[in-house]
């Protein structure tokens, strides 16, 4: 097992950031569903279809810190995992934040899954999606959706969003390699032309593609990928279907539509933003500040949970 370790640097007060982590009803806006999140009170809860293995109960406060930190226990596939969020001020009255999160399966069994995808798995997708979506509320900027985690999803991944820029540009960043990378994070290969080979989403061929219009690819085991986009005004409409999926792979589905929402969550804040814009999470090693103990949660004088 090991440790996920996430950072973010946010457009946003430290105290606003902190006050969306810890209200419910901002929680259902960026997080989840549904949410019960009092610290002070010692609750920390969120469930519903867009979190993975979204039944309620499944979260227990650990620990909080107002000023700096909250952590709390996360039960997924049976095993109790520690997700800890510290924030503090950054530059420009910014904040960064970290996350980590403990017990996760390593790259190995990541890229060899034997179980399900929807728990343990899917906290690299889940969390920048997460993330991202807490910078633009408290950034005041449209949400991504969320991911369906969802016991009856679709087998399919459609996904649309508007983005602020030209459609031929938002095209290039679709086909270029080192746009893509700065994007989605891993190299692509991209032979722009029907019939040319690329490596996004799928491993396979091109076998549509319109300039400033659509891109669409297959592989040779029935997956298939499909970019649409449409221009009004300057602005760019943008569909995504990603579609292969079996009936019995609903889980796979949920974690990978998770993956790309995070990914298109990058490519819409690259293309606004512009030159200030940077990726928003990075990932980082080292020791998950969760192995350290954390301060008891104040109470009548009964032990409180330990982030270990």
């Amino acid at each position: 097992m090991t440790d996920l370790s996430l950072r973010a640097r946010i457009a946003a007060h430290v105290s606003r950031v902190q006050r969306a982590l810890t209200d419910s009803a901002e929680a259902t806006t960026w997080l989840a569903d549904h949410a019960d999140l009092a610290p002070a009170d010692r609750r920390y809860e969120f469930w519903g279809r867009s979190t993975p293995q979204g039944e309620r109960g499944r979260q227990q406060l650990l620990a909080w810190h107002p000023e700096r930190e909250l952590a709390f226990r996360w039960r997924l596939d049976d095993v109790d995992t520690t997700v800890t969020l510290a924030f503090e001020p950054d530059v420009d009255h910014g904040t960064t934040l970290t996350l980590t999160q403990t017990d996760l399966p390593g790259m190995d069994e990541l890229m060899a899954p034997t179980g399900r995808r929807d728990g343990r798995h899917s906290m690299h997708t889940f969390w920048p999606l997460a993330i991202a979506n807490l910078a633009e509320h408290v950034e005041g900027r449209p949400l991504t959706p969320r991911a369906d985690f969802g016991p009856d999803r679709k087998p399919e991944i459609r996904i649309s969003i508007d983005i602020d820029d030209a459609a031929d540009r938002v095209f290039d960043s679709l086909i270029q390699p080192k746009i893509i990378e700065r994007w989605f994070g891993w190299e692509a290969l991209v032979e722009p032309r029907v019939g040319g080979r690329i490596q996004l989403g799928v491993d396979g061929k091109i076998f549509e593609f319109e300039p400033g219009k659509r891109l669409s690819a297959a592989d040779d085991e029935g997956s298939i990928v499909r970019w649409e986009l449409a221009e009004s005004d300057g602005h760019t409409h943008l569909t995504f279907v990603q579609s292969g999926y079996r009936n019995d792979e609903l889980d796979n589905a949920a974690q990978h539509e998770a993956g790309w929402l995070a990914a298109l969550a990058e490519l819409k804040r690259m293309h606004e933003l512009g030159d200030s814009w940077t990726p928003l999470t990075t990932e980082f090693g080292g020791e998950s500040s969760a192995e350290g103990d954390v301060d008891d949660l104040p109470g009548d004088g009964e032990a409180g949970g330990r982030s270990r």
